[in-house]
């Protein structure tokens, strides 16, 4: 379940489905092209705390069916793009379930469930017969937010099940033609 809550009546706050979007694209957004070792060191550490601003420290995170992992695993897991020069997210499908079985009705603090499918294309530094190669990963998630605190917008993934497979984007060669 995910937990929106909001500091002022007056401020617009996304919708938990456009939350979910939001920071999940921004996860898979691609660094700069700089692969010096700072680089590389300030991307891990912007994946970290993008996750640290999206997850519960004590968030059950199910990996491909395997957990709960902790948050330093999904991380990792995460941060294996190696040699991508940009990246690109397409929504499938993602909608929200409302917690029907919330004892206290306010406007300011709603909880539900977040499920979506998602298409990441990686499009990496070397290339295929004069093609750039692109790697397919098919993403699934479903998260949920019981949190019970109650000031500013503190939305977050309490629970998260994420089942990913990734493949390389096919390559079509033009055969030869005869005469």
């Amino acid at each position: 379940m995910l937990n929106e809550h909001t500091s002022t009546a007056s401020s617009p706050q996304q919708s938990l489905t456009e939350w979910v979007q939001s920071q999940f694209s921004r996860l898979y957004e691609h660094p700069s092209p700089d692969t010096s070792d700072s680089a590389q060191d300030t991307d891990t550490n912007t994946t970290q705390s993008r996750i640290q601003s999206m997850f519960t420290p004590t968030a059950q995170v199910y990996l491909n069916h395997t957990g709960p992992v902790p948050l330093e695993e999904f991380t990792k897991y995460l941060e294996q793009t190696f040699g991508a020069n940009k990246t690109e997210v397409e929504w499938k499908e993602c909608f929200e379930v409302p917690d029907s079985n919330k004892e206290e009705k306010d406007d300011n603090h709603e909880t539900g469930i977040v499920a979506g499918y998602l298409i990441i294309t990686r499009t990496l530094k070397f290339r295929i017969r004069a093609t750039p190669a692109k790697n397919y990963t098919h993403v699934s998630v479903q998260g949920s937010d019981r949190s019970e605190e109650k000031s500013g917008d503190s939305r977050r993934i309490v629970q998260l099940f994420y089942t990913s497979a990734s493949k390389a984007a096919p390559v079509h060669i033009q055969g030869v033609h005869r005469t």
